[in-house]
Formats: C-alpha cells, sequence, structure tokens
C-alpha cells in the first residue's frame, strides 16, 4: 500500500532527480526534511527535525532506476 509520502516523491521524481541526485531524502506529509548522504544520516534527521517517522529514499542518479519498497 502506497502513502501520501509515496505519492508525493513518484509525482516529484524528476525534480528530486535534478537536486539531490545520488543522496538519500526524507520525506514527512510531501515535505522534504532532510538530504543526507546516509540512509541512517537522513532518517535520523528528519526524525529530530520532525518527531515523526519520515520516509527515507535514494535519489538515483541518472541512469540509475528510482525504487520505492
Amino acid at each position: 500500500m502506497r502513502d501520501k509520502d509515496h505519492e508525493w516523491i513518484i509525482e516529484h521524481e524528476q525534480e528530486l532527480e535534478r537536486k539531490y541526485s545520488g543522496k538519500y531524502v526524507a520525506v514527512v506529509d510531501g515535505t522534504i526534511v532532510a538530504v543526507e548522504r546516509t540512509s541512517l544520516e537522513a532518517d535520523k534527521k528528519g526524525r529530530e527535525k520532525t518527531k515523526k517517522l519520515p520516509l527515507v529514499t535514494y535519489v538515483p542518479k541518472s541512469g540509475e532506476e528510482l525504487v520505492l519498497i
């Protein structure tokens, strides 16, 4: 089942690739709350900022594929 943050990431895939290629982003309620080099860093900073569980995903570089699990 996809939630709103999954849908937001899919809808903004091209924008994310332009801005955050090769990074991990943490998303809460359709807002990017952290951008980091590792998923652990993005998760930690996202939780600190919002006190919520963020959706963390890797933004693929050109030629890579976006995969949401």
